[in-house]
């Protein structure tokens, strides 16, 4: 059971789920192939080779520390909420209620156009910018959360006039 579905709260179901794009894991794994030829090219000269084995040690905890972060990070869209969780011992959390939503933003850099991700900015109550990076397809989590308000709305709305006819 993952943390979005261990947090849910009564009468709300998950509308969409997603992870972070594997582009978080392009640059780190990038630097850890080029130093990784670089050592063995430097095999002969001592100095070099331990240099380039030290910068190849702190690119694999970087690497490393990545790939927890992939691993470890997911969002989702419940009838009620927008959720998100990053990390594995540095947690962190958004959970904005969908009634305090007031604007939906996405950031996307031409790499993120052309591998289709990208940073979504949710504007709540109060000026409050939640940012969830590095988010697949954020065009579809836009719209589920879109979608979602639109429900809460078309509710709201109902149960408005509904109430109104039982007061006359």
């Amino acid at each position: 059971m993952t943390y979005l579905e261990k947090n849910l709260m009564d009468d709300e179901t998950m509308v969409h789920v997603t992870r972070l794009h594997a582009i978080v894991l392009l640059v780190p794994a990038m630097i850890v192939s080029i130093l990784a030829g670089t050592t063995q090219i430097f095999d002969d000269v001592p100095l070099a080779y331990y240099i380039t084995g030290f910068f190849l040690l702190l690119a694999s905890f970087r690497l490393l520390d990545r790939l927890v972060l992939f691993l470890t990070s997911e969002f989702g869209v419940t009838t009620k909420r927008v959720l998100g969780k990053t990390g594995l011992i540095r947690l962190k959390t958004v959970d904005i209620v969908l009634a305090k939503v007031e604007a939906i933003r996405i950031n996307q850099s031409i790499l993120g156009r052309i591998f289709d991700f990208g940073d979504v900015f949710v504007t709540g109550t109060g000026g409050t910018v939640e940012v969830l990076s590095f988010i697949p397809y954020p065009v579809i989590f836009s719209k589920c959360i879109q979608e979602q308000l639109s429900l809460l709305e078309r509710a709201k709305i109902e149960g408005d006039s509904s109430a109104g006819a039982s007061v006359r």
